[in-house]
Protein backbone atom coordinates (compact mmCIF):
# COMPACT_ATOMS: atom_id res chain seq x y z
CA UNK A 1 0.00 0.00 0.00
CA UNK A 2 1.56 3.26 -1.06
CA UNK A 3 0.59 5.71 1.98
CA UNK A 4 1.63 8.88 0.85
CA UNK A 5 -0.48 8.81 -2.79
CA UNK A 6 -3.14 7.09 -0.94
CA UNK A 7 -3.56 9.72 1.34
CA UNK A 8 -2.76 12.68 -1.57
CA UNK A 9 -5.24 11.44 -3.31
CA UNK A 10 -7.75 12.02 -0.48
CA UNK A 11 -6.43 15.63 0.20
CA UNK A 12 -7.19 15.85 -4.00
CA UNK A 13 -10.86 14.18 -3.67
CA UNK A 14 -11.39 16.41 -0.75
CA UNK A 15 -10.10 19.69 -2.80
CA UNK A 16 -11.99 19.20 -6.01
CA UNK A 17 -15.12 17.24 -5.16
CA UNK A 18 -17.07 20.01 -3.33
CA UNK A 19 -19.97 18.39 -3.56
CA UNK A 20 -18.76 16.44 -0.60
CA UNK A 21 -18.34 19.31 1.78
CA UNK A 22 -21.90 19.23 2.51
CA UNK A 23 -21.86 15.73 3.69
CA UNK A 24 -18.61 16.18 5.68
CA UNK A 25 -19.95 19.45 7.03
CA UNK A 26 -23.55 17.28 8.05
CA UNK A 27 -21.03 14.85 9.45
CA UNK A 28 -18.96 17.80 11.86
CA UNK A 29 -22.93 19.13 12.63
CA UNK A 30 -24.11 16.13 13.98
CA UNK A 31 -20.87 13.88 15.15
CA UNK A 32 -20.28 15.65 18.20
CA UNK A 33 -23.85 15.65 19.86
CA UNK A 34 -22.46 14.48 22.99
CA UNK A 35 -22.09 17.72 24.71
CA UNK A 36 -25.38 18.34 27.13
CA UNK A 37 -25.63 21.15 29.52
CA UNK A 38 -28.10 21.82 32.57
CA UNK A 39 -28.38 23.34 35.83
CA UNK A 40 -28.31 21.42 38.46
CA UNK A 41 -31.19 23.05 40.05
CA UNK A 42 -29.31 24.71 42.75
CA UNK A 43 -29.62 28.65 43.05
CA UNK A 44 -26.93 31.48 43.44
CA UNK A 45 -27.35 34.89 44.23
CA UNK A 46 -25.02 37.23 43.23
CA UNK A 47 -23.83 40.42 45.28
CA UNK A 48 -21.17 42.71 45.23
CA UNK A 49 -18.51 40.77 47.41
CA UNK A 50 -18.56 38.39 44.36
CA UNK A 51 -16.76 41.31 42.38
CA UNK A 52 -14.87 42.33 45.58
CA UNK A 53 -11.01 42.40 44.34
CA UNK A 54 -11.11 42.76 41.00
CA UNK A 55 -10.08 45.11 38.55
CA UNK A 56 -13.55 45.62 36.23
CA UNK A 57 -13.37 48.82 34.31
CA UNK A 58 -15.49 51.52 35.67
CA UNK A 59 -17.89 51.36 32.33
CA UNK A 60 -18.86 48.26 33.43
CA UNK A 61 -22.21 48.08 35.70
CA UNK A 62 -21.74 45.59 37.71
CA UNK A 63 -23.69 46.14 40.67
CA UNK A 64 -26.91 46.81 38.53
CA UNK A 65 -26.11 43.72 36.70
CA UNK A 66 -25.95 41.26 40.10
CA UNK A 67 -29.20 43.03 41.26
CA UNK A 68 -31.02 42.39 38.20
CA UNK A 69 -30.47 39.27 38.36
CA UNK A 70 -30.81 38.54 41.80
CA UNK A 71 -34.56 40.07 40.75
CA UNK A 72 -34.94 37.77 38.12
CA UNK A 73 -34.17 34.39 40.32
CA UNK A 74 -36.59 35.35 43.14
CA UNK A 75 -39.20 35.96 40.83
CA UNK A 76 -38.47 32.78 38.70
CA UNK A 77 -41.63 30.32 39.59
CA UNK A 78 -40.41 26.79 37.81
CA UNK A 79 -44.31 25.40 38.20
CA UNK A 80 -45.04 28.04 34.99
CA UNK A 81 -42.71 26.63 32.74
CA UNK A 82 -43.34 22.78 33.26
CA UNK A 83 -45.35 22.60 29.82
CA UNK A 84 -42.53 24.59 28.47
CA UNK A 85 -40.01 22.32 29.95
CA UNK A 86 -41.76 19.30 28.23
CA UNK A 87 -42.03 20.57 24.91
CA UNK A 88 -38.02 21.08 25.03
CA UNK A 89 -37.79 17.50 26.01
CA UNK A 90 -39.97 16.47 22.73
CA UNK A 91 -38.06 19.04 20.65
CA UNK A 92 -34.80 17.79 22.04
CA UNK A 93 -35.36 14.35 21.43
CA UNK A 94 -36.62 14.87 17.61
CA UNK A 95 -33.70 17.18 17.17
CA UNK A 96 -31.49 14.04 18.51
CA UNK A 97 -33.30 11.76 16.46
CA UNK A 98 -33.09 14.08 13.68
CA UNK A 99 -29.49 14.58 13.95
CA UNK A 100 -29.19 10.26 13.84
CA UNK A 101 -30.32 10.01 10.71
CA UNK A 102 -28.38 12.93 9.20
CA UNK A 103 -25.25 11.55 10.52
CA UNK A 104 -25.47 8.40 9.15
CA UNK A 105 -27.26 9.59 5.48
CA UNK A 106 -24.01 11.52 5.15
CA UNK A 107 -21.85 9.26 6.23
CA UNK A 108 -23.14 6.68 3.83
CA UNK A 109 -23.06 9.53 1.00
CA UNK A 110 -19.02 10.39 1.54
CA UNK A 111 -18.19 6.56 1.12
CA UNK A 112 -20.34 5.88 -1.91
CA UNK A 113 -19.49 9.43 -3.47
CA UNK A 114 -16.23 8.55 -2.86
CA UNK A 115 -16.63 4.85 -4.60
CA UNK A 116 -18.00 6.58 -7.34
CA UNK A 117 -15.67 8.56 -7.85
CA UNK A 118 -13.08 6.26 -8.18
CA UNK A 119 -15.25 4.03 -10.02
CA UNK A 120 -16.71 6.57 -12.49
CA UNK A 121 -14.30 9.81 -12.30
CA UNK A 122 -17.21 11.43 -12.08
CA UNK A 123 -19.00 13.12 -8.35
CA UNK A 124 -22.51 12.32 -7.62
CA UNK A 125 -24.68 15.57 -7.39
CA UNK A 126 -26.02 16.81 -4.13
CA UNK A 127 -29.46 14.93 -4.99
CA UNK A 128 -27.68 12.11 -5.52
CA UNK A 129 -25.64 12.09 -3.01
CA UNK A 130 -28.98 12.46 -0.49
CA UNK A 131 -30.10 9.28 -2.25
CA UNK A 132 -26.95 7.51 -1.96
CA UNK A 133 -27.07 7.73 1.85
CA UNK A 134 -30.76 7.27 1.88
CA UNK A 135 -30.98 3.44 1.56
CA UNK A 136 -31.27 0.22 3.65
CA UNK A 137 -27.25 0.09 4.04
CA UNK A 138 -27.20 2.98 5.98
CA UNK A 139 -30.01 1.59 8.54
CA UNK A 140 -28.06 -1.49 8.48
CA UNK A 141 -24.90 0.22 9.49
CA UNK A 142 -26.88 2.05 12.25
CA UNK A 143 -27.81 -1.23 13.57
CA UNK A 144 -24.24 -2.98 13.68
CA UNK A 145 -22.91 -0.34 15.16
CA UNK A 146 -25.40 -0.14 18.06
CA UNK A 147 -25.00 -3.78 18.46
CA UNK A 148 -21.10 -3.64 18.78
CA UNK A 149 -21.21 -0.20 20.82
CA UNK A 150 -23.45 -2.00 22.97
CA UNK A 151 -21.53 -5.19 23.63
CA UNK A 152 -18.27 -3.04 24.01
CA UNK A 153 -19.91 -1.25 26.95
CA UNK A 154 -21.14 -3.84 28.30
CA UNK A 155 -17.46 -5.79 28.30
CA UNK A 156 -15.80 -2.52 29.47
CA UNK A 157 -18.45 -2.31 32.49
CA UNK A 158 -17.71 -6.17 33.29
CA UNK A 159 -13.67 -5.35 32.95
CA UNK A 160 -13.81 -2.22 35.44
CA UNK A 161 -16.03 -4.34 37.64
CA UNK A 162 -13.48 -7.72 37.78
CA UNK A 163 -10.59 -4.57 38.13
CA UNK A 164 -12.73 -3.11 41.37
CA UNK A 165 -13.56 -6.42 42.99
CA UNK A 166 -10.38 -6.57 44.96
CA UNK A 167 -11.58 -3.57 46.57
CA UNK A 168 -14.49 -5.79 48.37
CA UNK A 169 -11.55 -7.03 50.65
CA UNK A 170 -11.85 -3.44 52.47
CA UNK A 171 -14.49 -4.95 54.26
CA UNK A 172 -12.73 -6.77 55.95
CA UNK A 173 -11.19 -5.60 59.42
CA UNK A 174 -7.85 -6.36 58.27
CA UNK A 175 -5.00 -3.64 57.24
CA UNK A 176 -2.88 -6.21 55.55
CA UNK A 177 -6.18 -7.22 53.28
CA UNK A 178 -6.75 -3.41 52.89
CA UNK A 179 -3.41 -2.45 51.38
CA UNK A 180 -3.48 -5.90 49.06
CA UNK A 181 -7.35 -4.86 47.90
CA UNK A 182 -6.15 -1.18 47.21
CA UNK A 183 -2.70 -2.29 45.23
CA UNK A 184 -4.63 -5.03 43.47
CA UNK A 185 -7.00 -2.76 42.11
CA UNK A 186 -5.01 -0.27 40.61
CA UNK A 187 -2.60 -2.71 38.92
CA UNK A 188 -6.06 -4.42 37.30
CA UNK A 189 -7.65 -0.72 36.79
CA UNK A 190 -4.33 0.00 34.66
CA UNK A 191 -3.96 -3.08 32.67
CA UNK A 192 -7.44 -2.90 31.95
CA UNK A 193 -7.51 0.64 31.07
CA UNK A 194 -4.12 -0.31 28.61
CA UNK A 195 -6.42 -3.52 27.06
CA UNK A 196 -9.68 -1.13 26.60
CA UNK A 197 -7.05 1.62 25.05
CA UNK A 198 -6.19 -1.16 22.42
CA UNK A 199 -9.38 -2.42 21.82
CA UNK A 200 -10.72 0.99 20.91
CA UNK A 201 -7.79 1.08 18.32
CA UNK A 202 -8.53 -1.91 16.70
CA UNK A 203 -12.16 -0.87 16.78
CA UNK A 204 -11.13 2.23 15.11
CA UNK A 205 -10.05 0.49 12.11
CA UNK A 206 -12.02 -2.37 12.06
CA UNK A 207 -15.11 0.10 12.51
CA UNK A 208 -14.14 1.49 8.93
CA UNK A 209 -14.06 -2.07 7.50
CA UNK A 210 -17.37 -2.66 8.81
CA UNK A 211 -19.18 0.41 7.66
CA UNK A 212 -17.61 0.16 4.08
CA UNK A 213 -18.43 -3.86 3.87
CA UNK A 214 -22.23 -2.70 4.63
CA UNK A 215 -22.78 0.32 2.64
CA UNK A 216 -20.42 -0.38 -0.36
CA UNK A 217 -20.79 -4.08 0.03
CA UNK A 218 -23.68 -4.81 0.28
CA UNK A 219 -22.98 -6.98 3.18
CA UNK A 220 -25.67 -8.30 6.08
CA UNK A 221 -24.24 -7.61 9.79
CA UNK A 222 -22.64 -10.94 10.07
CA UNK A 223 -21.35 -11.21 6.88
CA UNK A 224 -19.49 -7.65 7.41
CA UNK A 225 -18.15 -8.59 10.83
CA UNK A 226 -16.31 -11.34 9.17
CA UNK A 227 -15.26 -9.77 5.95
CA UNK A 228 -14.42 -6.47 7.63
CA UNK A 229 -12.11 -8.64 10.01
CA UNK A 230 -10.44 -10.80 7.62
CA UNK A 231 -9.58 -8.19 5.57
CA UNK A 232 -7.84 -6.40 7.96
CA UNK A 233 -5.94 -8.91 9.55
CA UNK A 234 -5.04 -10.14 5.95
CA UNK A 235 -3.64 -6.30 5.79
CA UNK A 236 -2.48 -5.57 9.36
CA UNK A 237 0.76 -3.94 8.78
CA UNK A 238 -0.91 -2.17 5.87
CA UNK A 239 -3.44 -0.97 8.01
CA UNK A 240 -1.48 -0.41 10.91
CA UNK A 241 1.14 2.64 9.63
CA UNK A 242 -1.95 4.30 7.93
CA UNK A 243 -4.05 4.19 11.21
CA UNK A 244 -0.29 6.04 12.60
CA UNK A 245 -0.44 8.09 9.84
CA UNK A 246 -4.50 9.43 10.21
CA UNK A 247 -3.56 9.73 14.19
CA UNK A 248 -0.60 11.77 13.61
CA UNK A 249 -2.49 13.85 10.66
CA UNK A 250 -5.32 14.34 13.58
CA UNK A 251 -2.76 15.82 16.07
CA UNK A 252 -1.27 17.95 13.79
CA UNK A 253 -4.72 19.09 12.42
CA UNK A 254 -5.69 19.76 16.52
CA UNK A 255 -2.34 22.28 16.62
CA UNK A 256 -2.85 23.78 13.87
CA UNK A 257 -6.70 24.76 14.69
CA UNK A 258 -5.76 25.97 18.19
CA UNK A 259 -4.71 29.60 17.25
CA UNK A 260 -7.62 29.61 14.33
CA UNK A 261 -10.34 28.73 17.51
CA UNK A 262 -8.96 31.37 19.22
CA UNK A 263 -8.56 34.20 16.98
CA UNK A 264 -12.50 32.90 16.05
CA UNK A 265 -13.64 33.11 19.64
CA UNK A 266 -11.94 36.21 20.42
CA UNK A 267 -13.69 37.65 17.29
CA UNK A 268 -17.04 35.78 18.56
CA UNK A 269 -16.51 37.48 21.83
CA UNK A 270 -16.25 41.03 20.43
CA UNK A 271 -19.20 40.70 18.29
CA UNK A 272 -21.43 38.82 20.50
CA UNK A 273 -20.42 41.07 23.52
CA UNK A 274 -20.29 44.27 21.78
CA UNK A 275 -24.11 43.70 20.35
CA UNK A 276 -24.84 42.55 24.24
CA UNK A 277 -23.89 45.61 25.91
CA UNK A 278 -25.48 47.82 23.34
CA UNK A 279 -28.91 45.95 23.72
CA UNK A 280 -27.98 46.22 27.90
CA UNK A 281 -27.89 50.09 27.26
CA UNK A 282 -30.54 50.15 25.26
CA UNK A 283 -33.14 47.87 27.37
CA UNK A 284 -31.09 48.01 30.71
CA UNK A 285 -31.46 44.40 30.73
CA UNK A 286 -29.20 42.28 31.71
CA UNK A 287 -31.35 39.02 30.46
CA UNK A 288 -31.65 40.39 27.28
CA UNK A 289 -28.36 41.61 26.54
CA UNK A 290 -26.84 37.64 27.25
CA UNK A 291 -30.34 36.35 25.29
CA UNK A 292 -28.92 38.37 22.23
CA UNK A 293 -25.17 38.53 22.64
CA UNK A 294 -24.40 34.59 23.75
CA UNK A 295 -26.31 33.09 20.28
CA UNK A 296 -24.47 35.54 18.31
CA UNK A 297 -20.94 34.43 19.65
CA UNK A 298 -21.56 31.09 19.45
CA UNK A 299 -23.14 31.51 15.72
CA UNK A 300 -19.91 33.03 14.65
CA UNK A 301 -17.50 30.42 16.55
CA UNK A 302 -19.32 27.81 15.28
CA UNK A 303 -20.11 28.48 11.60
CA UNK A 304 -15.99 28.55 10.65
CA UNK A 305 -15.18 25.70 13.09
CA UNK A 306 -18.00 23.59 11.44
CA UNK A 307 -17.07 24.57 8.10
CA UNK A 308 -13.45 23.56 8.91
CA UNK A 309 -13.94 19.87 10.47
CA UNK A 310 -16.73 19.55 7.72
CA UNK A 311 -13.55 19.54 5.37
CA UNK A 312 -11.37 17.49 7.84
CA UNK A 313 -13.93 14.58 8.04
CA UNK A 314 -14.35 14.94 4.24
CA UNK A 315 -10.56 14.26 4.01
CA UNK A 316 -10.52 11.16 6.52
CA UNK A 317 -13.11 9.65 4.86
CA UNK A 318 -12.14 9.49 1.73
CA UNK A 319 -9.02 8.57 2.98
CA UNK A 320 -10.53 5.27 4.49
CA UNK A 321 -12.58 4.56 1.50
CA UNK A 322 -9.62 4.32 -0.76
CA UNK A 323 -7.80 2.22 1.65
CA UNK A 324 -11.00 -0.07 1.62
CA UNK A 325 -10.53 -0.23 -1.88
CA UNK A 326 -7.07 -1.00 -2.02
CA UNK A 327 -7.96 -3.75 0.16
CA UNK A 328 -10.66 -5.32 -1.14
CA UNK A 329 -9.84 -4.64 -5.02
CA UNK A 330 -6.42 -4.56 -5.45
CA UNK A 331 -6.40 -4.93 -9.09
CA UNK A 332 -8.63 -1.64 -9.64
CA UNK A 333 -6.03 1.03 -7.56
Amino acid sequence: MNHSALIKRAFRITKHYRVLWLFGILVALTAGGGASGGGNGSSYNFNETDLQGRNWPEWLPLDRWSQQWNQWAEHFDPSRYVGLFVACCCLLAIFVLAAVIVQYVARAALMRGVDQIEATGSAPTWREGFRLGWSRQTARLWLLELIVGLLVMLASLLLLALAASPLLLLLLQNETAKVIAIILSVILGVLVLLFLVLVAIAFSVLGQFWAREIVLGDRGIGAALTAGYTEVRRRLRDLGVLWLLMAGIDIGFMILMLPVFFLVLALAGLVGGGLGYAVYALANSLPWAIGVGLPISLLILAIPMTFISGLYQTFKSSAWTLAYREVVHPAKM
